[in-house]
C-alpha cells in the first residue's frame, strides 16, 4: 500500500517495530518512502507532530499485540477528518485449506488471544509468528473508543469470507 501511494504522488512514512521487515521494503523501493523503526503505538518517539491525512495497516493488525494502542496512535496522528484503512484476515471464520484462520486451530469463536499451531498450516507464517485472535466486536469497540468512526466495510468475494477491509474517519 505504501508504493501504492508513494507512486500516486503522496508522501509516505512506513513505521514498523521490525528492522528485518523495513529492509526489505527499503529494497523493493520506491525511493520516496521515508520509513521509521519504531512502534506504532508510541508516537512521541517517532511522530514530528505533522497531521497526516490518512493511515493504513494491511494484514497487520492480528499481529500486533495492543490493538488500543494502535488506534489511539493512528487517531492522534491523523488530522480531523483524517482516513483509516485497514485490512485483516476476516476474525469471524475458522479459516480453508491454505490457513487463513484468525481462531486458534481446534477452538473458538470465543477463544481470544495469542496463538501459534504448527498443525494449522506446516507452511503458513502462524507457525512461526503466531497471531492474535480478536473478535468482530473487540475490532470494533476498539475503533469507536479511539475516536474513529466507521464509515465502510468490505469482505471480498468468497465462498467463506477471508478478509475484512474498514474505512474509518477521525471524528
Amino acid at each position: 500500500m505504501s508504493r501504492c501511494l508513494a507512486e500516486l504522488g503522496a508522501d509516505v512514512t512506513g513505521i514498523d517495530i521490525s528492522a528485518a521487515m523495513l529492509a526489505r521494503a527499503r529494497a523493493v523501493g520506491p525511493r520516496n518512502i521515508t520509513y521509521i523503526h519504531a512502534d506504532i503505538t508510541r508516537p512521541p518517539a517517532w511522530w514530528d507532530g505533522r497531521p497526516f491525512d490518512g493511515c493504513t495497516c494491511e494484514l497487520a493488525l492480528m499481529d500486533i499485540d495492543d490493538l488500543a494502542g494502535t488506534f489511539s496512535a493512528v487517531a492522534t496522528v491523523l488530522r480531523p477528518g483524517g482516513w483509516f484503512i485497514a485490512s485483516i484476515v476476516h476474525p469471524c471464520f475458522p479459516g480453508n485449506e491454505k490457513g487463513r484462520s484468525s481462531w486458534p486451530p481446534g477452538q473458538g469463536y470465543d477463544a481470544e488471544g495469542w496463538w501459534t499451531s504448527p498443525e494449522h498450516n506446516p507452511d503458513g507464517v502462524r507457525t512461526r509468528v503466531g497471531a492474535t485472535h480478536r473478535k468482530l466486536s473487540t475490532f470494533l469497540n476498539s475503533l469507536s473508543d479511539a475516536g474513529l468512526e466507521a464509515e465502510r466495510f468490505v469482505e471480498p468475494p468468497a465462498t467463506v469470507p477471508t478478509y475484512l477491509l474498514w474505512r474509518c474517519r477521525r471524528v
